[in-house]
């Protein structure tokens, strides 16, 4: 549309060009005597488009829509700690991210700090050295922070600290990268936190970790409410933010003693207003961002009242350790949400199945897979880092492979070819399979069918699939490598998938080429 090169302006973060607007200048002016105010609304209305937060898709809310593209969220991120510690090069990160091709990081905010051991990892950029500790609050002239320094004040808050969470979320957006940020979280190291009695001069409680994440203690919430009115009056310039409520709230706080039970009512209680003060917050702002949540380990069906009461606000949930894409095939169908697995690990630190894990969640439905990798350090922010993993009572252990996380590259350039909003996840093109294989299929019917095989040997299985000329192609998950491809011609509505043999995982894409 000519108008949206005409006005040499600034409307929001687009910028118009200026060397097109010279081009056109005849044309500028009759707009200008037909009517200038026309041209205008058209012009900033048409930017207003282009610069809306990042929001689920209108015609697919199980995925993304961000600068009018369908989105999926992709990527091999660090253990969160890029902004609070200060002597992590968030530059290098971020243009390592775009480097590779993801388009995906999760940040906590300073509520929340680890020991440098804290769950057997050696080296960890959630753990900063005791000078490089950012938090909101600035510190006060009393010595006693638990993590080294002096205490905080929590009735001031700190703008270098703020000032570079702008420089990361500024970078961030124009490398076109999607920023969680996480307001809240609370573990069995939780004194580190700013908010805990001893941390500050503020007078407030020695709480529980279940104080923390429950509406029991109005000094906890009245702190928590300001905490999170900054930080979101602060954000609320950007685009590329989804705003998190809380990491975790499952940790040492569940219904059963299951790995992948959800937290209790108390906690969804808490939830729930947090996520009205973020909604109240934005009203009289002029951006609403999504909200999400961190749900469970792995997936359970989760109550549609619950949907309705405490998650009414929440767009986006998120998963840790979900194997199986639980969440998602539990979920899909019967919701209109988001659905997200974004943390890895409890694995071997080098395995394909932080690839296949991947790849399963995405073939499933689910809209964002987030490899925790510890490649990313300090000194070691391009992804050439490492840690050690020293067992412990924990014995945790995550990634650190330095070729995952081009493999998960891969497979957004691979989702990226896909008009996924328009596919759907399910067995149902999948008639037969053959072998000990595990396979899931997604399609558009009549459109595109993609089949994934995870196994080895050769992969075999009868799909159902439209009349019609098709290109079936095989490719290897890991390099996005073709491996072979033919053209057929369909009459039956059935097909027997015949590739080339494989190890762990191979992928089968059938396109329609005769429309």
């Amino acid at each position: 549309m000519i108008v949206n090169e005409l006005l040499p302006l600034y409307c929001g973060k687009i910028k118009v060009n200026p060397d097109k607007t010279r081009e056109h200048m005849p044309i500028y002016l009759q707009f200008v005597k037909r009517d200038y105010l026309l041209v205008l609304l058209l012009v900033c209305s048409e930017i207003l488009v282009l610069a809306q937060p990042i929001q689920q898709h209108p015609d697919n809310p199980h995925y993304f829509l961000y600068r009018e593209k369908p989105t999926v969220l992709v990527t091999s991120a660090e253990h969160y700690g890029a902004v609070i510690n200060a002597s992590f090069d968030y530059e290098k990160y971020l243009s390592t991210l775009e480097r590779i091709g993801l388009n995906h990081t999760r940040i906590f905010l300073g509520d929340y700090f680890e020991k440098p051991t804290s769950f057997g990892i050696l080296t960890n950029t959630l753990a900063p050295d005791p000078n490089s500790i950012l938090a909101p609050w600035q510190r006060s002239s009393e010595h006693g922070y638990v993590r080294g320094g002096n205490k905080f004040d929590l009735d001031k808050w700190d703008e270098s600290y703020f000032a570079r969470l702008k420089d990361f979320m500024d970078l961030a957006e124009k490398k076109g990268i999607i920023v969680e940020t996480v307001l809240f979280f609370t573990s069995l190291v939780d004194d580190t936190s700013p908010l805990y009695g001893k941390n500050n001069i503020n007078g407030m409680p020695a709480y529980s970790m279940n104080d923390y994440r429950t509406l029991a203690d109005h000094r906890i919430l009245s702190r928590q409410k300001l905490y999170c009115q900054k930080i979101v009056e602060t954000l609320n310039p950007y685009d590329n933010l989804i705003i998190n409520i809380i990491n975790e709230p499952w940790f040492f706080n569940q219904i059963s003693g299951a790995f992948g039970s959800p937290p209790p009512v108390a906690t969804n209680e808490w939830i729930q207003k947090v996520s009205e003060w973020i909604v109240e917050t934005e009203k009289n702002l002029p951006k609403k961002h999504l909200i999400s949540t961190d749900y469970s380990n792995e997936g359970v069906e989760m109550p549609k009242d619950h949907l309705e009461t405490y998650f009414e606000n929440i767009a986006v949930f998120n998963h840790h350790y979900d194997a199986a894409a639980e969440s998602v095939i539990k979920n899909y169908d019967r919701t209109d949400r988001v659905w997200s697995f974004n943390e890895t690990g409890i694995m071997p630190t080098s395995s394909p199945e932080y690839r296949i894990q991947g790849w399963k969640y995405l073939m499933n439905g689910g809209a964002l897979y987030n490899n925790l990798d510890f490649t990313y350090q300090v000194g070691d922010e391009d992804g050439h880092g490492t840690t050690l993993f020293d067992g412990g009572h924990t014995r945790y252990m995550a990634c650190t492979d330095h070729d995952v996380k081009y493999q998960m590259a891969r497979l957004l350039e691979f989702w990226n070819q896909l008009d996924f909003v328009n596919m759907k996840p399910g067995e149902d093109c999948i008639s037969f399979e053959y072998g000990h294989v595990e396979t899931h299929g997604f399609y558009q019917e009549g459109q595109t069918y993609v089949v994934y095989f995870i196994g080895a040997g050769q992969p075999v299985a009868n799909i159902n699939i439209s009349n019609g000329k098709y290109k079936v192609e095989w490719i290897d998950p890991r390099t996005l490598q073709p491996l072979e491809d033919l053209e057929i011609f369909i009459e039956n509505g059935s097909y027997k998938l015949v590739g080339p043999g494989y190890l762990e995982d191979i992928v089968a894409k059938v396109t329609r080429i005769d429309q």
